[in-house]
């Protein structure tokens, strides 16, 4: 699948996810997780801190189009996934990066 056809995951990372002292580590983790965190073919994910929490945790485009919830939604249902199960298993993925992240520390 071509680049400008994936759909893109902005994922906000609470600091806070990182135990206390997140803050100290959001920044080199995001790194971290952006290396580490395969996303399927048809994706392309995106770690960064989540400073602002106006900002949503989870941003999605195709291109350089925003995505409503409906959107996402039905982009997903196109490759028979459900935006659930998608999400579950990228926090899965992240649970497990931020348990290796913290434990080079």
């Amino acid at each position: 699948m071509s680049e400008d056809k994936r759909i893109r995951l902005l994922y906000r990372v609470e600091p806070g996810c990182l135990g206390p002292t997140g803050v100290e580590f959001v920044e080199g983790f995001c790194q971290y997780a952006n290396t580490k965190i395969k996303p399927p073919v048809y994706a392309v994910f995106s770690f960064v801190p989540r400073y602002d929490k106006s900002l949503p945790e989870r941003e999605y485009k195709v291109g350089n189009k925003n995505l409503s919830e409906s959107q996402v939604m039905a982009y997903l249902a196109r490759l028979d996934k459900e935006k659930d199960q998608f999400e579950e298993q990228i926090d899965e993925l992240l649970s497990h990066a931020i348990d290796a992240y913290l434990k080079r520390l």
